[in-house]
Formats: structure tokens, C-alpha cells, sequence
């Protein structure tokens, strides 16, 4: 009697824990989808799973498993006629529903039809340069591989919804690597394949003007005549991007012009090291210096305006730097109105903006102490002495560009206009 007490107690206990099991509420809902055939992308079936995923936590989350257990085929064939209606280019296959506390829902499904086979991928970038369209691109790698096999073997039907992933795969890119751009996305169906048309473009303030140059105040800048012409067509495709852009990536930008000139034959033949400036806005400017530590060599014709005489005249300069502060040159002077040569020798010191100079000058026997300072890269302020004659002169030099510069002199007893070829 005891024993068959025991077993009734038992079983009544079992039976009481099985009904508990039952009886408790789904907490959470977990949506699987699997295709059959398992050519469409994971990231589309992710798609798919978000959809059915809310549907499925409506049906089924904080109700009693003992009252869903009884009718779980009818639960399984709504979902499943859900599914055929929101999942467009798939059928349902099978519904599997693991009841339980974590409730598992399996959906077997298979396309329509046709899969997508052959995938398109037209990215373009609007309203900027082709260069720097290239440029932008390599900023997106992987991008036409990831959209390629997001789409490839999906169902052809599938296309519309398929559409607004491949939109957020794309725009959660160009946020990533291009955030000064956004991007459109269309999916068109032609000769058998999709192709899927990436337009890529500039928002906020775009850079509509540039001012470039390239000068050097170590060789002759007719020299870099070539390289000038080169790389004001590279500077060029800057115009169209956002100034923003330029201001995020503005030192990236200046590491690739100095890799390209640092490999340029002049630069090399001359022993030049460029310097770039670049102020970003909507006339965006360029400055490169190429310029050496070695030697200093320049040639300037000068014609003065409102000066009686020797107002046309031409110097030639031929420096060597024996420290990074010190320079010792030779001058060759010319003034054609009487074809009158003077040659000298002499030392340069400088200091921040400043520098000082001594030239001892022959057949004149004269000596020469000059100094000037660098307001700007535009601007500068000369005060020389001559000892033949005991004159000074005093100049305010504008550089108009690389090539042309003017100087408002005061020669002692005169005030004429210089205006300088920068050969």
C-alpha cells in the first residue's frame, strides 16, 4: 500500500510539472528563415527574417504554451500564408514551431521562379571630377563585390524589396568611408541580367573655384614649366567635391601630391623637396613650393617705370646653402641701356622671415649690405646700401605670380614702380 502511494504521489507530481511545462508564456520568439535551394544571400534572408520576426512576436509572444500547443498547425499555417504574402518572390514551403518558453519558428521557403544569375554593378559618382571619381572609389572597396553577392541568387521576382537592402547596404558604406556624399540606388532588369545603378553624389558646400601654383626659389621656375601643367590637372579634379571632404582628409591629399612629385625627374634631377599648402573653401587654394636645402638659383629681368635712367636691367643668382641658415653665392648684373656688366660675390645669413646678406661687387669695387623680411608668401620688404655712391634703397615687392612680381621702390632721391620677371 505504501509503495502504490509512493507511485500515485510520483505520478501526480510528474503530471503536475508537465502541466506547469505547458502552461508556461512564451518570452521570446526567434524567426529562422532557410532556403532550400540556399542560393539566396544571408543578407537578404536577414531581410526576410526581420519581417516575419515582428509577425511572428505579434501570433505568439506572452501567450500560454498550453493554449498554442492544442492549435500549433493552425498557428504554423497562418504564418505560412503571412509569409506567402510578405516574402514576394518566395513560396513557403514548411512552418516548423519549437514551442516553449524560447520559441523557435523554422520557415522553409524556395524562389518563385527564376534566380538572378547575372548581377550589374554601375557605380558613378555626379558632379565631380572622372579623377577624382576614381579616387572616391577606392575609398568603397568590396562595395560592388558585397552588392553583387547580396542579390546574386535571389529570386527574380524578389526585386523590389531586394532594392531597399541593397539602399541600405549602400548608404551605411558611403556613411562609413564618404560622409560629405549620399547615394541613390535602382534596380533595372535588361538582356537577362539586373543591373544595379550606384549614383554616388556631393551635399553641403562644394568647391567651385581653385587657385593653384608651383614655384620654386631654388632653380628657375621655367624648369618646372612641365610639371606646372601636370599637376594643375591634378589639383583640377578637387573641383565638384564638398569642402569638407577636403577638410577631413587635407593632409591624406598633401602625402599624395609629395609621393607623386617626390618621383617626378625634375624633382629628383634638382634634389628638390616639396612643400604644400592648401586652404580648403570654396575657392579652394594650392601652393606647392619645391624648393632644396643645397642651392639657391634664380634669373630676374627687371623694367622700371617712372625712372629716368638704367631702368631696364636683368640679375642672375647662383647660391650654394653650407648650412641649413648659410649661403654663399655669385650675382651676374646687366643694365642694357649701356650694356654695363657687374659681377659679385658675396654671403647670406638667415633667420625665421629675415635675412641678411654681403656682396662685394666688381669692376665697381663697391660693397653691397642687404636685408629683407617675408611678410607673406605674397608679400616682402627689402632695405639695401650701396657703398659706391653711399645710396640706399627701400622696396615693397607684391608677387603677382611665380612668373611676375612688382615693386614699389625708393631709390634715395626717386619713387619709381619695378615691375620683375621671375624666369
Amino acid at each position: 500500500m505504501k509503495i502504490s502511494k509512493i507511485f500515485a504521489i510520483a505520478a501526480m507530481t510528474n503530471f503536475l510539472s508537465l502541466q506547469q511545462a505547458f502552461s508556461m508564456p512564451v518570452e521570446d520568439v526567434q524567426v529562422r528563415i532557410v532556403d532550400a535551394g540556399g542560393s539566396t544571400s544571408e543578407i537578404l534572408l536577414q531581410k526576410m527574417t526581420d519581417s516575419m520576426q515582428v509577425v511572428a512576436q505579434q501570433l505568439l509572444l506572452d501567450k500560454d504554451t498550453e493554449n498554442i500547443a492544442p492549435v500549433k498547425a493552425e498557428y504554423a499555417k497562418l504564418l505560412t500564408e503571412i509569409g506567402d504574402r510578405v516574402l514576394t518572390g518566395y513560396e513557403m514551403q514548411q512552418t516548423e514551431i519549437n514551442l516553449g518558453q524560447q520559441t523557435e519558428i523554422i520557415l522553409h521557403v524556395a524562389p518563385w521562379s527564376d534566380t538572378i544569375s547575372k548581377v550589374e554593378i554601375d557605380l558613378q559618382f555626379s558632379g565631380v571630377e572622372p579623377q577624382a571619381a576614381v579616387y572616391l572609389k577606392r575609398r568603397l572597396p568590396g562595395l560592388e563585390q558585397k552588392l553583387q553577392g547580396a542579390i546574386s541568387g535571389a529570386s527574380v521576382d524578389a526585386q523590389d524589396w531586394a532594392g531597399g537592402v541593397l539602399r541600405r547596404v549602400v548608404r551605411q558604406e558611403v556613411e562609413k568611408a564618404l560622409p560629405e556624399f549620399k547615394a541613390a540606388v535602382d534596380l533595372l532588369q535588361e538582356d537577362g541580367k539586373v543591373v544595379v545603378q550606384v549614383i554616388i553624389y556631393p551635399v553641403g558646400q562644394l568647391i567651385s573655384g581653385l587657385k593653384y601654383e608651383m614655384r620654386s626659389e631654388s632653380i628657375p621656375n621655367l624648369l618646372l614649366n612641365r610639371l606646372k601643367f601636370k599637376y594643375a590637372d591634378e589639383c583640377e579634379r578637387l573641383q565638384g567635391i564638398p569642402v569638407s571632404y577636403l577638410e577631413h582628409h587635407q593632409q591624406e591629399y598633401i602625402d599624395y601630391l609629395c609621393r607623386k612629385l617626390e618621383a617626378e625627374t625634375e624633382v629628383r634631377q634638382y634634389n628638390l623637396k616639396p612643400r604644400i599648402n592648401i586652404r580648403p573653401g570654396a575657392d579652394t587654394v594650392v601652393a606647392i613650393m619645391l624648393d632644396s636645402d643645397e642651392y639657391k638659383i634664380w634669373l630676374e629681368g627687371y623694367g622700371d617705370i617712372g625712372r629716368d635712367k638704367d631702368n631696364l636691367s636683368g640679375k642672375a643668382h647662383l647660391g650654394k646653402f653650407i648650412s641649413p641658415q648659410d649661403e654663399i653665392f655669385t650675382e651676374a648684373e646687366v643694365v642694357l641701356d649701356d650694356v654695363q656688366w657687374q659681377f659679385g660675390a658675396g654671403y647670406t645669413r638667415y633667420w625665421g622671415k629675415s635675412s641678411w646678406s654681403y656682396m662685394r661687387r666688381a669692376p665697381a669695387g663697391d660693397n653691397v649690405y642687404k636685408l629683407e623680411y617675408t611678410l607673406s608668401p605674397k608679400w616682402k620688404l627689402r632695405a639695401e646700401h650701396f657703398s659706391g655712391d653711399d645710396r640706399n634703397e627701400y622696396g615693397v615687392r607684391y608677387r603677382i605670380h611665380e612668373f611676375l612680381s612688382a615693386e614699389y621702390v625708393y631709390g634715395g632721391k626717386e619713387f619709381y614702380l619695378r615691375l620683375i620677371g621671375n624666369l
